[in-house]
């Protein structure tokens, strides 16, 4: 029975890393690596030492997080870009202008009409409401925080 030789310089066993020697390996500071794995959470073994593993997601892990973090986030501006593109979304301020010189001229002739005083003041009361209108439809589309901390249509979950 022959022994079958490993190839390369890395025998049966896996590595095990001192600060020193992985932070040469993996060309960072010494203190970067233990701040690195220590942020992670990466714990020593019994013999002061890492694991190849544990280096690698001292060092890399979190990029990792980072990205798909980035990656999301591109995802909804790409999301609400088309929606804008797709006319979907509507500009608050330019429909709150546009809805109040429609309002200004009813209102104007509602005055000029032949109602009478108490029918005018109910009618132009209701129509007074209509910024409010305007306030509720767009909070009710925001998935921004309301103080809760919960969003509308978000149940808290990553997309």
């Amino acid at each position: 029975m022959s022994l079958i030789r490993p190839r390369g310089n890395v025998g049966r066993e896996p590595l095990r890393w001192t600060i020193e020697r992985a932070s040469r390996e993996f060309k960072v500071a010494p203190g970067t690596l233990r701040a690195a794995l220590s942020q992670a959470s990466v714990a020593a073994g019994e013999d002061g030492c890492f694991t190849t593993e544990g280096i690698c997601e001292g060092l890399f892990g979190v990029m990792h997080q980072e990205k798909l973090k980035t990656q999301k986030e591109i995802r909804k501006r790409i999301m609400l870009s088309n929606q804008i593109t797709q006319g979907e979304v509507l500009n608050k301020a330019a429909l709150a202008k546009g809805l109040a010189m429609i309002m200004d001229a009813v209102m104007s002739r509602i005055m000029a009409s032949h109602l009478d005083r108490l029918a005018k003041e109910d009618i132009l009361k209701d129509l007074a409401s209509w910024p409010m209108v305007l306030d509720d439809v767009a909070h009710a589309q925001t998935r921004l925080p309301r103080g809760n901390g919960a969003c509308n249509g978000d149940d808290g979950s990553e997309d």
